[in-house]
């Protein structure tokens, strides 16, 4: 009976997702330039979440990160996998129109990003590149 009951949708909820899950996200320059309006809408967040994705894998390809910032990296890609296997499709959604589409870098940071990302994420994002 516990099945249909009404569940709250994982869409409202990716901000504070992405701030417990993704180490370092909260304090990150790309969360700290939202206004505090901006930090419950779950699009606004996955854009800088994108923007802190791109930072990273960067400074991993120039060898400028650190321990910190590699776990950071590996759970924003456990994030964005767990968001394209989400029931809710304005989760998938947001991981396409918000997070795939705002992967603003060079050629050689979206092709590390692509080769990170997990299954169901990488099955996403290629069907989203046509």
């Amino acid at each position: 009976m516990a099945s249909l009951l009404p569940t709250p949708r994982e869409y409202s909820h990716l901000p504070q997702l992405l701030v417990q899950k993704v180490p370092g996200f909260a304090e990150s320059p790309e969360y700290k330039a939202l206004r505090n309006a901006d930090l419950q809408l779950p699009g606004v967040v996955c854009g800088a979440f994108a923007q802190f994705l791109s930072r990273l894998q960067k400074d991993a390809i120039e060898g400028i990160g650190n321990e910190e910032s590699a776990a950071s990296l590996s759970a924003t890609y456990q994030v964005v996998e767990w968001c394209a296997t989400s029931h809710d499709p304005d989760v998938i959604n947001v991981v396409v129109v918000e997070i795939f589409e705002n992967l603003d870098s060079e050629p050689s940071v979206l092709e590390a990003i692509k080769t990170r990302l997990g299954k169901a994420s990488r099955q996403l994002y290629d069907k989203w590149l046509g």
